[in-house]
């Protein structure tokens, strides 16, 4: 049996934001049992301004060392804003305001509920459109096939794994198994 487009592109990423939630209940649960709160860990970070903390570099800054809210939020918000592209559906981002678990939780809710809607079929076509993304230095075009494999799916992954290590860097107790979820049922 071969893979199609929905299980490549709205099914990982349905699986991704599931296993995203659970870890945030357990990050909820951590900030309940340590007294840290939960404003402590929707601000934590990897490294304040895009450096490792104790690694001295002259390296430039990463712009995408976010909070943990905003990881989750890039998380939701790539998988949704890819699925658009392949579809050739306006793409417009949320915006990034989330304030609490509750508000997170709501978010990967929305985005999962819009990708289990997407008919597999319509996909498709997607992976052979033109795909353009437009930014500061310019342009890139390729086929959706290529944005899917070479930008959207790492780039999802980029912030969910960074939401994992924020939330592992903070004391909350997650396995590999938290983020490979349930993989044989998938």
């Amino acid at each position: 049996m071969s893979l199609n487009a929905y299980e490549l592109s709205a099914g990982l990423f349905v699986r991704g934001l599931t296993n995203l939630k659970t870890q945030l209940m357990k990050a909820e649960d951590h900030a309940a049992a340590s007294g840290s709160g939960e404003a402590a860990l929707l601000d934590a970070q990897l490294a304040a301004d895009g450096r490792m903390r104790g690694v001295a570099s002259d390296a430039p800054a990463d712009l995408h060392m976010y909070t943990l809210a905003a990881q989750v939020h890039w998380a939701a918000e790539g998988a949704r804003l890819a699925i658009a592209q392949l579809l050739g559906a306006p793409r417009v981002p949320a915006a990034n305001d989330a304030k609490s678990f509750a508000d997170l939780h709501q978010r990967l809710d929305a985005t999962i509920a819009y990708l289990r809607d997407i008919a597999p079929g319509d996909l498709e076509a997607g992976l052979e459109r033109e795909i353009v993304i437009e930014h500061r230095r310019g342009s890139m075009r390729s086929s959706g096939r290529q944005f899917l494999i070479a930008f959207a799916i790492p780039h999802f992954f980029y912030h969910v794994t960074t939401a994992y290590g924020i939330l592992r860097n903070q004391g909350v107790r997650l396995t590999m198994g938290d983020f490979l979820g349930n993989w044989g049922a998938s």
